[in-house]
């Protein structure tokens, strides 16, 4: 492939940041190089969008590059359902250029109004010729174009779960037969196709949640996430201050959140005026249960990449913050928050992924246990966690978060009050954890802060208050 090029840094699971290119064309050319580098290698969308939405000048362009590489891996999983429909060969043995052409190409059909067929099917067809050749091409076109004449229309009156393609505004399209698993033997397996989530994941939740939840749940993983900023003042001067940049917003939940839409160069500004941080708002729930005042000595045991750590500076005013990660990459980025911490002092620590913490016992008044997780009540957010997650991940990261908190349990004041948190729905995570280290730890009392449920106003998480007792 020729032409100018430019770098986009490719930041996999714990693994140092490496360069990859491709061509600098289209917003449609460098969603698909960013969707087939996911694809071939891992790492996440937003890593390859930082640099190439910089080369598009047309805020069109931008906002068509960044839809088209967050929603073609949101809605993977129904994508891959519908094109198997209509293709001879199974979708995880073709060329891994063949599938994000089909990909993105369909995305476009079924959820981009603005978006006509010609316009996708050509794309498809010519980026899948420069990638691989002109008889893989020719596939991707007939596999598209005989999708299209499937397409019955815009459904209409009683659903049907076997033929219709949920859109995230509630309505659907109909294919004209059946493209996913039948509900009545395997609801499963219908949802999970639907809703772009993996099976097993449904399964689990069916079994923990019941089908009307778990229904609320999946229609939240399909949607594009609202942007939620934290007002680091009042919201009141953040919402001032956005009206005078005539953007608009609403308050979100919370005393400081507040939801917007468009607007992302004056936000860009706007987060380097000091106003505001953008935080989901129940994110923005976890810090204030810390119980923070003047003079407090803090640690953010897993603070990258900074956003809570912020958060504690906002509600300190004065005193100092011990922001650490094991993650040696990440640490560049916590030091970065100095200039933005005000009045309060912040030393960042590199820290080991066992073994004892390099500080002395009890010379904390609070602590913040920001565990990392299976993230699954960000999922329309981080839209790589669901095809990256297995089974095992909920059972396995349950034993590692109750280690870390075993581990920063001694590092506590008496009287003193520590955090847990999650941006997890799953109970082993949670509630789980939580029982297990109050059974460990008779020194500890506490009980659950908040539980959220992913909905259109903010993610799903999880918080715990746990106090040390003063004697």
């Amino acid at each position: 492939m020729g032409g100018p090029c430019i770098t986009v840094r490719r930041e996999g699971d714990g693994r140092p940041s490496v360069p990859y290119k491709f061509p600098m064309a289209t917003s449609r050319d460098l969603a698909a190089e960013i969707l087939l580098r996911l694809d071939r290698k891992g790492g996440r969308v937003k890593e390859g969008l930082a640099d190439a939405r910089r080369h598009l000048k047309d805020p069109r362009e931008r906002a068509l590059l960044t839809e088209l590489a967050y929603g073609t891996v949101r809605r993977q999983g129904t994508l891959d359902a519908v094109v198997a429909a209509y293709s001879k060969r199974p979708v995880p043995r073709l060329n891994a250029s063949i599938r994000t052409a089909l990909r993105m190409g369909v995305y476009q059909l079924f959820f981009l109004d603005r978006v006509p067929n010609h316009a996708a099917v050509d794309h498809a067809v010519r980026w899948a010729t420069r990638h691989a050749g002109p008889r893989r091409a020719g596939f991707v076109n007939g596999v598209i174009r005989n999708l299209i004449r499937g397409i019955e229309g815009p459904a209409a009156g009683a659903e049907k779960p076997r033929r219709d393609v949920p859109r995230e505004d509630g309505s659907a399209v109909r294919m004209k037969k059946s493209v996913f698993a039948d509900p009545v033997t395997n609801l499963a397996g219908n949802l999970a196709g639907r809703y772009a989530m993996p099976q097993w994941l449904v399964e689990r939740w069916l079994g923990s949640f019941g089908e009307v939840r778990t229904r609320q749940i999946l229609r939240t993983g399909i949607a594009r996430p609202s942007l939620t900023l934290r007002a680091r003042t009042t919201r009141e001067a953040l919402v001032a201050e956005l009206a005078a940049r005539e953007l608009a917003c609403e308050a979100g939940p919370g005393d400081h959140a507040v939801r917007l839409a468009g607007g992302e160069g004056a936000i860009e500004a706007l987060l380097g005026s000091g106003l505001a941080a953008v935080q989901d708002a129940t994110s923005q729930r976890a810090v204030p249960a810390l119980g923070l005042a003047p003079g407090m000595r803090v640690l953010d045991l897993c603070a990258a990449p900074g956003g809570k750590t912020l958060h504690i500076a906002d509600l300190l005013g004065q005193g100092s913050v011990v922001a650490c990660d094991v993650e040696e990459h990440k640490l560049d980025g916590l030091r970065a928050l100095a200039p933005r911490m005000g009045d309060v002092g912040l030393e960042v620590v590199g820290i080991e992924a066992d073994g004892d913490l390099p500080f002395e016992p009890a010379s904390f008044d609070a602590v913040l246990v920001d565990a990392p997780c299976t993230n699954t009540g960000v999922l329309a957010r981080r839209v790589e966690a669901r095809w990256r997650a297995r089974p095992a991940d909920v059972a396995e990261l349950a034993v590692i978060q109750g280690a870390i908190l075993a581990r920063a349990a001694p590092l506590l004041k008496p009287g003193g009050t520590l955090v847990y948190s999650t941006c997890s729905i799953e109970p082993e995570e949670n509630s789980g954890v939580l029982a297990a280290f109050l059974e460990q730890h008779p020194d500890f009392e506490g009980d659950v802060a908040y539980r959220a449920w992913p909905t259109s106003d903010c993610d799903g998480g999880f918080g715990a208050v746990l106090r040390r007792r003063a004697d």
